[in-house]
């Protein structure tokens, strides 16, 4: 998998839905909108520290070092319930940090970008 930028902020709520607007109005007068990549915004510090949790980064780096073939096989390796393992990868994957590989049109193996490239703007 390719390098992918995610962009993490803290932001205020209020900002995000100004910048929504904004966007929704350029749209609706015809205006062309550039795309501003992936971005991921949190309200506060805590609560990208509650998102971004020291297992969720075990997974990350298990996922980039062993390659498991399977949510089931990355729960054996991190010793840790699948129930919890797949919620926290389906977490990640809505992030933006994890990608679900398919085969035969059914989601398997979880990858992990060669690079995650985080900045932080405040």
């Amino acid at each position: 998998m390719k390098v992918r930028k995610l962009k993490i902020g803290i932001r205020d709520f209020d900002e995000t839905l100004q910048e929504t607007a904004e966007t929704v109005r350029a749209v609706s007068a015809g205006k062309k909108v550039k795309p501003k990549g992936h971005r991921l915004f949190f309200t506060s510090p805590e609560a990208l520290r509650r998102f971004l949790t020291p297992k969720r980064i075990e997974l990350i780096r298990l996922i980039r070092k062993r390659q498991p073939s399977s949510i089931n096989e990355l729960a054996a390796l991190a010793r840790r319930d699948f129930k919890r393992v797949y919620e926290d990868i389906i977490s990640l994957t809505e992030a933006g940090m994890v990608d679900l590989a398919k085969d035969r049109g059914r989601k398997t193996a979880p990858r992990v970008a060669d690079e995650l490239r985080l900045e932080i703007v405040v």
